[in-house]
């Protein structure tokens, strides 16, 4: 991501209109494309694929189209997100920092919501009540302090919680990539310890002499017998579903 956005080897920004509002660091999708093949050394389809990920992990996200979260190889427009946003900076997608964000959306736009983003919203408003004139109180000062910045700028900053939204707590119909991507059933930014009966295949497995590493756990170096049972969802890795089980879908909270 940075090498992208280097100003001198990086891929071309430009300022660009987008409906009213001239919004800088702006760059369209061929160029990222063409910058990825250039620079990878990789297959077309292997770029297009790479482009696709960067787009529906909220790292580039569409100036255009929000919600079509694949990278078009035209001239369509897309920014980077700012490091702070990043999946892998692997702060918690928190549901008071998600209340405040609709809370704040819900002033700006005098109660115009999307669907799905009501019925959290009431949703939200149940279930952290004992905090909500917090949660009005920092939507409302968000909101003053966004008018005080320059159009542009305020702009961007909507594009970038939008997106990380998008990204964190997906709209219905969209594909849920931090849940789906990698058959993750859980969520990795919570410490709490949810179990299911699983059929163990530590029987059938080598035990590994390292852990085994994915983008977001680490596994147990070692799996007690008395866990093939019932083992921690975090490991899905080592574990297969009882046919028929429900799994929990914790981001539908």
């Amino acid at each position: 991501m940075m090498e992208m956005q280097n100003p001198d080897t990086g891929i071309k920004m430009q300022t660009q209109r987008v409906m009213i509002t001239s919004i800088p660091h702006a760059v369209a999708g061929n160029d990222i494309l063409q910058w990825i093949l250039q620079h990878l050394q990789i297959t077309q389809e292997e770029a297009l694929h790479l482009g696709d990920l960067f787009v529906k992990y909220g790292y580039i996200y569409p100036l255009q189209e929000p919600k079509n979260l694949t990278l078009k190889t035209d001239g369509s427009l897309y920014r980077f997100q700012t490091p702070y946003f990043w999946p892998v900076q692997s702060w918690p997608a928190d549901d008071t920092d998600y209340a405040i964000y609709l809370a704040k959306k819900n002033i700006k736009r005098k109660g115009i919501l999307e669907e799905y983003e009501k019925e959290h919203y009431n949703m939200l408003n149940q279930k952290i009540n004992y905090k909500w004139d917090f949660v009005i109180m920092q939507a409302k000062e968000q909101y003053k302090a966004g008018k005080e910045r320059k159009k542009a700028d305020r702009y961007a900053l909507d594009c970038q919680e939008r997106a990380y939204w998008l990204v964190n707590r997906t709209p219905p119909g969209m594909l849920d990539v931090l849940e789906y991507g990698l058959d993750r059933v859980t969520d990795p930014n919570e410490n709490k310890v949810n179990q299911l009966f699983v059929l163990c295949v530590c029987d059938v497995l080598p035990a590994s002499k390292n852990p085994v590493e994915d983008n977001t756990t680490l596994l147990p170096r070692e799996l007690p017998s008395s866990h093939c049972a019932s083992i921690h969802l975090s490991s899905p890795c080592c574990t297969r579903p009882v046919r028929g089980t429900h799994l929990p879908k914790w981001r539908k909270k």
